[in-house]
């Protein structure tokens, strides 16, 4: 006669909760030991933090030479006045010629409001351009600002979409 035997004998049902408690401990550990005080940013004795200004503020106080560059089209000042198309910003020399001289002319404005206020501010390029823009272009617009006595440089991010359907008008 012949007895068979079983290979396996048959798993007793596996208790989860003790690998719940196991689990619990460990997240309460973890919760407790991370640091969020480690997280904040310290800043070396040196060194100053840029600050943050929303671009209505920086046009209110009249610091700020506006300028907008879309992938068909870029727009100087607060008028939105049409100045030509970013590919023309390298290869026309007139149109970077006419964007320094609008730069220069409002830089001029603002340093003559601030003597007349005995203010002590500085003029500043206020850039807002669409995501697609290459760098090489607002590289070139810091360039004809700096050359027009501008040295603060703020880049402006969009909230939503109003002022892409403001009106343009030739700068001539």
């Amino acid at each position: 006669m012949r007895r068979v035997r079983r290979k396996f004998a048959e798993a007793s049902s596996i208790s989860i909760v003790s690998l719940l408690d196991i689990l619990t401990i460990l997240l309460v550990f973890l919760i407790k030991n991370v640091s969020i005080e480690s997280q904040r940013l310290t800043a070396p004795v040196n060194m100053t933090l840029p600050t943050t200004i929303t671009n209505q503020e920086l046009m209110d106080n009249g610091l700020a030479v506006l300028v907008k560059v879309y992938p068909d089209k870029i727009l100087v000042g607060p008028d939105n006045i049409y100045a030509g198309k970013p590919d023309e910003l390298i290869t026309v020399a007139d149109l970077r010629e006419k964007i320094f001289d609008f730069m220069k002319h409002e830089a001029t404005q603002i340093n003559l409001r601030n003597a007349s206020n005995k203010t002590n501010f500085k003029p500043c390029l206020l850039i807002q351009a669409d995501k697609q823009i290459p760098c090489q272009y607002i590289t070139l617009l810091i360039k004809i600002a700096a050359g027009a006595s501008i040295s603060d440089v703020y880049f402006a991010t969009i909230q939503d979409e109003h002022w892409l359907q403001a009106s343009a008008r030739q700068i001539y």
